[in-house]
């Protein structure tokens, strides 16, 4: 059985950096990026990002970059940030209901 390969913490947490940005991309309308412009936008080397998303697979086109959509989607299921979870919420003061009516 092949051993999966362990992807650095440091990675996992740009990942959301990364979602943070195509979620920006799409409020201007945009339907594709490129590593380069990611990277500028957050400082972040062109390369750095290409390795970064290498290790979960192939998501752009070298001379095409990335799909907007396409991006957002793997990286939200690689987060698992794709769908509504149940939760129990116990000890319901201020904080919780704070948590328990945000629409967010």
């Amino acid at each position: 059985m092949a051993q999966e390969k362990q992807v650095p913490d440091i990675v996992v947490g740009r990942l959301p950096i990364y979602l943070r940005a195509l979620t920006f991309l799409k409020t201007e309308h945009r339907e594709i990026t490129s590593s380069q412009e990611l990277g500028d936008r957050l400082g972040i080397s062109s390369a750095q990002i290409r390795k970064d998303l290498s290790h979960f697979g192939e998501f752009g086109k070298q001379g095409t970059g990335y799909d907007i959509r396409h991006l957002e989607s793997n990286l939200k299921r690689i987060l698992h940030v794709d769908r509504m979870w149940d939760v129990v919420l116990i000890g319901a003061g201020d904080l919780g209901h704070a948590l328990a009516n945000y629409r967010g």
